[in-house]
């Protein structure tokens, strides 16, 4: 299907910055991405062709956290999740921040559509997958799905959704000479799910870190088998 994007800027006080493209269908599945450190919603459209081309809604805010990227004599405006110096206390602080405001970021985008989808997947890539761990399982009433790109799951953040569980379907991608987060790290994640009682997939890709047309396929596939849309 033709994709007809719809593009939102605000100031970066926790406001909407959004890409989102819709299906025709209100009742359509919705996609939610969750982009890279220091990338933006454009993140979507390049990297993510086949997850494009299914028959849903697609949302791509940008990380609430706008910070400088520097590269030679060039300066662009990057966005993040969280914000992190190595410990965990700005860490936590800042996921718990932004969750609540995806939720209303998200519940306004679909009044302003007139959405009323049928299920919700959000798709995290890198430090968009770290947050999205905490987001999707902090948010089971929203997602049915979750797909983790080169990301892992913080299970300090999540203790008490582990021990209770429930029905948030996962699927895990990850590269198998990532040096940015090894690939050990996604087999915890994918076990403490399962212990949790969580159905959860995971497959290991060719390469390391970063966005191959392969993460692209195995994420379309999925959803499409997920939610039946052949």
């Amino acid at each position: 299907m033709k994709r007809d994007w719809n593009r939102r800027a605000a100031p970066f006080t926790l406001d909407a910055h959004a890409a989102v493209s819709l299906h025709e269908d209100p009742a359509a599945p919705l996609v939610v991405y969750c982009h890279g450190m220091s990338e933006g919603p454009d993140s979507l459209e390049r990297f993510w062709p086949r997850l494009c081309a299914l028959p849903v809604h697609l949302i791509a805010p940008a990380g609430p956290y706008a910070h400088e990227v520097r590269k030679g004599n060039t300066l662009r405006i990057g966005h993040a999740w969280y914000l992190y110096d190595g410990s965990p206390g700005p860490f936590k602080e800042s996921v718990e921040r932004v969750i609540p405001w995806l939720r209303d970021l998200l519940a306004g985008l679909e009044r302003e559509h007139g959405l009323k989808p049928r299920i919700r997947a959000l798709v995290g890539y890198s430090q968009g997958a770290y947050f999205g761990y905490a987001a999707a399982l902090r948010s089971q009433d929203l997602f049915g799905n979750l797909v983790a790109v080169a990301g892992r799951l913080k299970t300090g953040f999540v203790e008490p959704e582990l021990q209770s569980g429930g029905a948030l379907r996962t699927l895990i991608l990850h590269g198998e000479s990532d040096p940015a987060t090894p690939v050990d790290f996604s087999a915890r994640s994918e076990a403490a799910l399962r212990d949790a009682g969580f159905a959860v997939e995971r497959q290991v890709l060719p390469g390391g870190h970063g966005l191959r047309p392969d993460r692209d396929a195995a994420a379309a596939a999925w959803l499409r088998r997920e939610w039946k849309l052949d």
